[in-house]
């Protein structure tokens, strides 16, 4: 049987008695790709079946496992999470969420049919957000290597007045991924294919690893293909060139981003993104549409036409999309507290996993407390609720989960969260295994995640992450409703506790991580109500904090 015909399933196949294959998604460098519905939950995911070439021999499978354990514990609102790796009749496979858009190459061949072109703001929009998808894979250790259109997912909607303002939802795929495949087959597979432009030139051996600049010239080359119609080849010609409704500083920003050494390019994408975000910020906000025959004729010939006078595009002026601008102004917020934050090493991690293995370790440093910018346009947020700020605490443990912290007990037995207590009877239970309650500051900032996402799992809210407030689940149930620190359950389940006092008297607690009938708004990160210390209720329950000085450990970076 050939390697297609392998690769090949059937809609309805049971794939490892876990899921059913609905749709063949297509086809890529790595292999075949299905939606596919869990059998027990009914939620959708994709399914990747990996080409058997690619997991030749053990080496190669050993790339696979270690690539996969890195990219598994990736959490971004800007990129898809991984699931699980499988085995279904000899074919490798792995599990990812299904974001349900098209590709950016399909987008892009959409607006070509019909004759349109990419507004400055649109193309910006989409750009920054692979950029910061793509910056949160660097401060992970991870270069993509592969980012190109049909990586790169989209979804649309029209706000505004008129719904003319075009909003995209972005998601990077295959983060990680490159590091998987052998590199002399990844060579010979991607020589050959439309999407060797991408690639930095760096990287025309297929076996180095990488830096941060060579995913900046991919991302470069989509801008450039994004505002004029083709990638760059050769000496190519500026955007400007190309369109003379663009600003000047465009071209510079392309030609910094594809410089042909790595050391001529934005060193980060972060300095890219904040490039873009300080040169055109006007443009992003009151950006033109055209109205008219807008596409773009590429090369010597559009520019001597140009020269002799083609007439200007019709345009109108467009109100500024708010809630581009509210992002916008969280990117820069969360790249000061980037800035200053200091991740503990592995082998800082690894001594304070040894200190408290029930517990997760949050560092000390900054976070942005409060409502984000984008929850004052795109959520029903209370306007009692403070707006965002930088806030810096001290190191402290947190309990992975929800009391009872564990997920089976002594029998083996799945268990529920402890809920119906008071505040008292939650504290008394902390101290007695040497805990505390943690403050309403803490449990924010262990849910936000080092990028200080609107809920624990990304800026966007997802039903089916982390079930409902009022929804009976076991401990440990939702794998992927984890916070960028690995703390399970903080934007769904039940209510938590905390030991900060509302208000003047000491009579009442604040309370976080849930709201009923209201997920979107209740779950955030950022959302508090308190309760009587007295009460107790079936959607009320609480986790357990510690300090460090408690743990019997030095704090990293100190002298034990």
């Amino acid at each position: 049987m050939s390697e297609q015909q392998k690769l090949t399933l059937a809609r309805g196949t049971e794939v490892a008695g876990k899921y059913l294959i609905e749709q063949d998604l297509g086809e890529g460098l790595l292999g075949r790709t299905y939606l596919a519905k869990h059998i027990k939950s009914g939620k959708h995911l994709a399914l990747k079946f990996i080409r058997p070439r690619l997991l030749a021999d053990a080496k190669d499978r050993a790339r696979l496992d270690s690539a996969f354990s890195k990219v598994k514990a990736l959490r971004h609102s800007g990129l898809v999470r991984y699931g699980d790796l499988g085995e279904h009749n000899g074919l490798s496979f792995f599990s990812q969420e299904y974001f349900p858009g098209q590709s950016l190459r399909s987008l892009m061949e959409e607006y070509q049919r019909g004759q349109r072109s990419f507004s400055l703001q649109e193309a910006c929009q989409i750009v920054n957000k692979v950029l910061e998808a793509t910056q949160y894979l660097h401060t992970e250790g991870i270069i993509h290597r592969n980012i190109k259109p049909e990586n790169i997912l989209i979804k649309t909607r029209q706000t505004g007045p008129g719904g003319k303002i075009v909003v995209f939802d972005v998601r990077v795929t295959d983060a990680g991924l490159a590091a998987l495949i052998n590199p002399a087959i990844f060579a010979e597979s991607f020589a050959a294919r439309e999407d060797a432009p991408y690639l930095a030139p760096e990287l025309g051996g297929f076996d180095q690893d990488g830096t941060p600049p060579s995913d900046v010239y991919s991302i470069g080359v989509m801008l450039y293909e994004l505002l004029v119609g083709q990638t760059p080849r050769g000496t190519y010609l500026s955007p400007t060139q190309l369109r003379g409704d663009l600003p000047e500083h465009i071209d510079d920003t392309v030609e910094m981003a594809l410089g042909a050494n790595p050391e001529d390019r934005y060193p980060t994408a972060q300095d890219m993104l904040n490039d873009i975000q300080r040169s055109f910020s006007s443009e992003m906000q009151e950006d033109s549409v055209g109205t008219g025959f807008r596409s773009i004729l590429i090369g010597i010939g559009v520019a001597v036409t140009l020269a002799l006078g083609l007439g200007l595009y019709i345009q109108l002026r467009e109100q500024p999309d708010p809630l581009a601008a509210a992002r916008a102004a969280d990117t820069l917020l969360r790249a000061q507290v980037q800035s200053e934050l200091r991740m503990p090493s592995e082998a800082e991690l690894q001594m304070m996993v040894a200190a408290r293995p029930d517990m997760l370790y949050i560092p000390p440093g900054p976070f942005v407390q409060g409502r984000l910018n984008q929850e004052r346009v795109d959520v029903d947020a209370a306007q009692s609720e403070p707006l965002a700020q930088v806030v810096k605490t001290e190191g402290y443990f947190i309990d992975r989960y929800e009391f009872p912290n564990a997920t089976r007990d002594k029998a083996g037995n799945p268990v529920k969260p402890v809920a119906k207590v008071t505040y008292q009877q939650a504290e008394e239970a902390c101290a007695q295994f040497g805990k505390r309650i943690c403050t309403d500051v803490e449990w924010e900032r262990a849910c936000k995640g080092p990028a200080n996402w609107v809920y624990s799992y990304s800026d966007q809210f997802d039903p089916e992450m982390c079930g409902g407030v009022e929804e009976a689940y076991n401990v440990g149930d939702r794998e992927s409703c984890v916070s960028g620190y690995g703390v399970a359950m903080m934007s769904g389940g039940i209510r938590e506790w905390t030991s900060t006092v509302a208000g003047s008297k000491d009579t009442r607690r604040i309370v976080k991580g849930g709201m009923r009938g209201n997920l979107s708004r209740g779950s955030r990160c950022a959302f508090a109500v308190d309760e009587s210390a007295t009460y107790a209720d079936n959607t009320l329950g609480f986790r357990c904090c510690l300090d460090v000085s408690a743990a019997n450990t030095p704090a990293p970076g100190s002298t034990p």
